[in-house]
């Protein structure tokens, strides 16, 4: 399960940077500043702020509205992917999984650094801290197993409540790591089309890796 779970999450990021329609080739100068695209890339993905990549000329409803159907769609895989586990959860509950695991990414530290600039192309470190992602889907199963005969639970339904409110408290509960671990990505000055805007700015080289690398280092994988 925690490995599928995981394998879905990144598929949901992707449909979000898909959304980002690219419209052509960018000119040769811009105020664009490439750690300002990352930062954005980060907060949207990470930490589930769209505030930098509006700020970056990204139409805000467009990013509001990708925003919201990243979220739907990452509570239906956690459905599924405890279903295919043969654990049926309720939407509410994975609903309040989502949130736990979504605050305590909000809570990493990290650190974008441009390493080297052109007027066309730029190289950006992005360091963040993590969480063991896996293991506390791991530790959280072995909890609940550990807790049921002695709470003599016997119903499905309570047992069932007593493993979603261990992957809750097992995601709140979690430390983070003491430190980083840091993803270098290319970017180039390119022409981007959202909504009824059209921006030049520094975007990803290849921006469909950008969601998947970020967050396999912000879950240690």
């Amino acid at each position: 399960m925690k490995r599928r779970i995981f394998k879905q999450f990144l598929s949901g990021i992707l449909g979000i940077l898909l959304l980002l329609s690219l419209a052509g080739c960018g000119q040769s100068t811009s105020d664009s500043k490439p750690d300002d695209t990352m930062e954005a890339f980060y907060d949207l993905i990470i930490k589930q702020d769209t505030t930098s990549m509006t700020d970056l000329g990204i139409d805000d409803s467009e990013a509001s509205d990708t925003l919201k159907t990243y979220q739907t769609s990452m509570i239906s895989t956690l459905q599924k992917s405890f279903k295919n586990a043969g654990v049926t959860i309720t939407k509410k509950q994975a609903n309040e999984i989502y949130k736990a695991i979504s605050s305590k990414l909000a809570s990493l530290d990290h650190k974008i650094t441009v390493t080297g600039q052109d007027k066309k192309n730029a190289t950006v470190k992005v360091s963040s801290q993590y969480i063991n992602y896996l293991d506390i889907f791991k530790q959280a199963k072995q909890t609940t197993l550990d807790e049921l005969k002695p709470l003599h639970i016997e119903n499905l339904s309570d047992a069932k409540k007593q493993l979603v409110s261990n992957v809750i408290e097992a995601f709140n509960s979690t430390d983070v790591s003491s430190d980083m671990h840091t993803q270098t990505f290319k970017l180039k000055l390119q022409k981007i089309k959202s909504g009824k805007n059209t921006i030049h700015i520094f975007f990803p080289d290849n921006y469909e890796e950008v969601g998947s690398k970020l967050m396999k280092n912000a879950t240690n994988q």
